[in-house]
């Protein structure tokens, strides 16, 4: 005999979960790569990289021909709950084995795409002036919460 659950008791559930993120989570930065492209005719010494694999060099600027390719970083404020405390963070099965230093974060479903393109986070805007902390992503965001369509989490280590 299945049990049907109405929907009233899910939303209660979200609007429940929502008002925590108002209460408990942080401003945090998301950091994204935007490469810039810049046409120079001058002769400088920009190292030109002829190899198929030159973005996945570390460099910040480089030459193809003669155009000069920069990674300037963008940020994007995002509202999350931090965990540092690895006691209390959400248990997904298995055995995983995380650096020391690493957090959890839960956010909405909605900002899963902006997760996904940042580089690195910057963990909590109030406090970067006395010490900026940035973190990048561990593994994949999974699901969570009842449906697990409406929260993701995700675990950063120190970078």
């Amino acid at each position: 005999m299945p049990i049907n659950i109405p929907d009233s008791v899910f939303n209660k559930y979200f609007d429940v979960v929502d008002s925590t993120f108002t209460i408990f989570g942080v401003t945090c930065k998301l950091v994204f790569l935007e490469k810039v492209e810049e046409i120079s005719n001058t002769y400088d010494n920009i190292p030109d990289n002829r190899s198929i694999n030159s973005h996945r060099r570390g460099q910040p600027q480089y030459r193809r021909q003669d155009k000069v390719i920069r990674e300037i970083e963008k940020t994007e404020n995002i509202k999350l709950k931090v965990y540092w405390d690895s006691k209390s963070w959400t248990k997904i099965g298995g055995d995983m084995v995380i650096p020391d230093g690493s957090i959890q974060t839960i956010f909405f479903a909605t900002d899963l795409d902006k997760i996904m393109r940042a580089k690195e986070l910057i963990v909590h805007n109030d406090i970067s002036e006395k010490r900026e902390m940035r973190y990048k992503k561990f593994g994949e965001p999974f699901p969570m919460g009842l449906k697990q369509n409406r929260y993701f989490s995700c675990f950063w280590e120190r970078s």
